[in-house]
């Protein structure tokens, strides 16, 4: 019986979907757009040449298989991402670090991954989430070294001469919330290719390889996570990639979510990914990204342990990459986004404004008095 609901069910949501589509394609419009967004926007949101060259995009549009695409967004007209252009249309379902969000949201040097699909030689959009590494209060600062720990995570920065950005890094202090986005290198600390800093709501998130998993608790970097009276969709493993979101409830993290990282959602057959080079990998060994082993290409010639690379190949049905390029790109610029003016008021220092003083009142106008103007009377007579 359970077996006959089961295929009644997946019977019925397959006829269901397929009347989804049909519908969906019969709408007159689906005009898609390309994003207006400008990163020159004034708020420094630029990283310059990334290295990266225009990928080369399929135009046959099969629809057997999707793009799944990780990697720093380094600019817009499209959303830009690994040398990749990719559209938009009003149907793409944007998300951030889990939560609903917009085309709005989206900022040069934030990292996202996505999944897409070719038509008419571009590619384009069905998801697309924000992904910050970490988000929570700054526990420690260098700014001599240009690095933070957040929620246990050494991040660190490359400011790349950028004055504005470092005078922006030199306002933060501690137990300020920062968002953090940006990839692992080979130890575990995280690159940052942005930081804003950002109002606490209570909200923080890490993501990132579980280096061990017990009964009771499993750590990353150097935060160790309670699993009591947590939500797991998916039992950690150790040297599994997770993401874990929480609260900070006196002085000490307590987890509400612990879920499996890494994949994609969605049927996909290619992928384009942003890495750092592991050192296993520079030593010829087993290399994963983003949870997928990758095989097949091998790495540039000279590449070393942290170079920064985009592997493109084809995903098979064992969660392996097949590689068929691994291209070598360059170092990126952190982006910093802080402002003393969020801090609340009672952080500021008194720069001891004086009061306003109130003007003069200005004088009445006296009133001039006007003499009454004489009555001229006219002789009477008949005229002639």
């Amino acid at each position: 019986m359970t077996g006959g609901r089961t295929t009644t069910g997946r019977w019925l949501r397959g006829v269901s979907a397929f009347a989804l589509l049909c519908l969906l394609s019969a709408c007159v419009d689906a005009r898609l757009n390309t994003a207006v967004l400008d990163p020159r926007n004034g708020n420094g949101d630029g990283l310059g040449g990334t290295g990266i060259k225009q990928a080369v995009v399929s135009p046959r549009g099969d629809g057997l298989g999707g793009t799944g695409i990780l990697g720093t967004i380094t600019g817009f007209g499209s959303i830009i991402v690994n040398g990749l252009e990719l559209e938009f249309s009003h149907t793409t379902l944007v998300e951030d670090d889990g939560k609903p969000a917009s085309l709005e949201h989206l900022r040069v040097g934030q990292v996202v991954e996505g999944v897409a699909h070719p038509r008419d030689g571009k590619l384009y959009l069905d998801t697309l989430e924000i992904q910050h590494a970490v988000s929570g209060p700054i526990s420690a600062i260098d700014y001599a070294g240009g690095t933070l720990t957040v929620l246990g995570q050494k991040v660190r920065l490359n400011l790349g001469g950028d004055k504005a950005g470092t005078e922006s890094f030199k306002t933060l202090q501690k137990d300020d919330v920062v968002s953090v986005s940006g990839l692992r290198l080979a130890d575990g600390t995280i690159m940052a290719t942005r930081v804003d800093q950002r109002r606490d709501d209570g909200r923080t998130i890490v993501r990132g390889e579980a280096t061990s998993v017990s009964t009771t608790n499993l750590r990353i970097g150097d935060l160790d996570v309670p699993l009591r009276d947590v939500v797991t969709t998916t039992p950690p493993k150790a040297g599994s990639r997770v993401f874990v979101s929480g609260r900070i409830l006196n002085n000490a993290f307590v987890a509400d979510v612990v879920a499996a990282s890494g994949g994609f959602v969605g049927e996909v057959k290619e992928v384009s990914l942003e890495a750092y080079v592991s050192a296993e990998a520079a030593k010829g060994g087993v290399w994963t990204v983003n949870g997928m082993t990758v095989t097949g290409a091998s790495l540039p010639a000279g590449a070393a342990v942290n170079d920064r690379v985009v592997v493109t190949g084809r995903l098979g049905a064992d969660n392996k990459i097949a590689a068929t390029s691994v291209t070598k790109i360059k170092t990126v610029v952190s982006l910093m986004q802080a402002r003393g003016t969020m801090r609340p008021a009672w952080l500021r220092p008194d720069m001891g404004r004086p009061e306003r003083v109130r003007p003069p009142e200005r004088p009445e106008r006296p009133q001039t008095v006007r003499p009454e103007r004489p009555q001229i009377e006219r002789p009477q007579g008949n005229c002639c």
